[in-house]
């Protein structure tokens, strides 16, 4: 099952008592309706609990003609909800109007609760979301541009602005914002979706932080080795030139540690001197024998 399912499933399971809510949920799941060849409207859906729910309270709440077919859809098991209900073609035909009513006149809230069970039917019947653990998306997507309005007005007003493109003939409303996600999600009601995603928030930063850390370190060590194989370079041309024993005898006491200790770093190689030296002397000697082997290459 994927997080997008099983968030339909924790919005399906969860109950409500009032008639104004529990018909805003049904108003909201059918904002995916299209008109059929048959007059109908069909509207899919890709998890069985919220197919059974929207099917047996779209003929309680609203008397309609139904019928729920269980299908393949583009290789995933579909749930096609065909119906004809004067009540849902009224709110739909004034949503697609794009008016400057509210979405709460349209439909009929009366309590303060409508909304949450409204937006809570809209993501069962037009919404998805990726797993949170691979990215952060979720998306409505609409057949009209009227009803994606409807649904962009009240997610700014509760949530922030969201995003929208409009791909073919279907309208989406979708953010990437992991805060805005969490926030819907908690809105709604699907606390349990709401904690996994936050922890996958916290096991995301962890093994980025983790991550950028290990890059650094690796970039460290690669820097350290490509500048002590250049210093060792410089050593053997002075070598090969014989001009190695003509070095002070600073100089050469440096060049040997380094071609006796070509991995290690510049701190190790400073407290390998005896007497010790500081890194930034250890940087001037190593600085003047590059120079030196330069000079001699011309």
């Amino acid at each position: 099952m994927s997080f997008s399912t099983e968030v339909s499933a924790e919005l399906a399971a969860l109950q409500i008592k009032k008639p104004c809510c529990r018909r805003a949920l049904v108003l909201g799941m059918l904002m995916g309706a299209r008109k059929s060849e048959e007059n109908k409207y069909i509207s899919y859906f890709y998890e069985k609990s919220s197919a059974e729910l929207v099917f047996d309270s779209l003929k309680k709440i609203f008397h309609a003609d139904a019928g729920l077919d269980e299908m393949v859809r583009a290789g995933r098991k579909t749930y096609a909800l065909s119906f004809k209900s004067s009540g849902v073609a009224d709110f739909l035909y004034e949503v697609e109007k794009d008016s400057d009513m509210a979405v709460h006149a349209i439909a009929g809230f009366k309590c303060g609760g409508c909304q949450n069970a409204f937006l809570r039917g809209v993501f069962m019947g037009c919404g998805s979301i990726t797993d949170p653990k691979r990215s952060y998306h979720m998306e409505f997507v609409f057949p009209c541009e009227g009803r994606a309005n409807i649904v962009d007005k009240m997610l700014t007003a509760i949530i922030g602005k969201p995003n929208r493109i409009k791909r073919g003939e279907r309208y989406s409303v979708y953010y990437k914002n992991n805060n805005a996600i969490l926030d819907f999600l908690y809105g709604v009601g699907c606390s349990h979706s709401g904690i996994y995603m936050a922890n996958s928030f916290i096991e995301r930063d962890i093994r980025n932080n983790e991550n950028r850390a290990t890059n650094c370190v690796a970039r460290n060590i690669s820097r350290s080795v490509g500048a002590a194989q250049k210093h060792v370079s410089a050593i053997e041309s002075l070598i090969e030139s014989k001009r190695f024993d003509r070095l002070p005898k600073e100089l050469r006491y440096t060049a040997r540690l380094r071609l006796e200790n070509d991995s290690a770093s510049l701190y190790e190689l400073a407290l390998m001197h005896e007497p010790s030296i500081t890194k930034s002397g250890l940087n001037r000697r190593l600085a003047r024998i590059m120079e030196i082997a330069r000079e001699n290459e011309k």
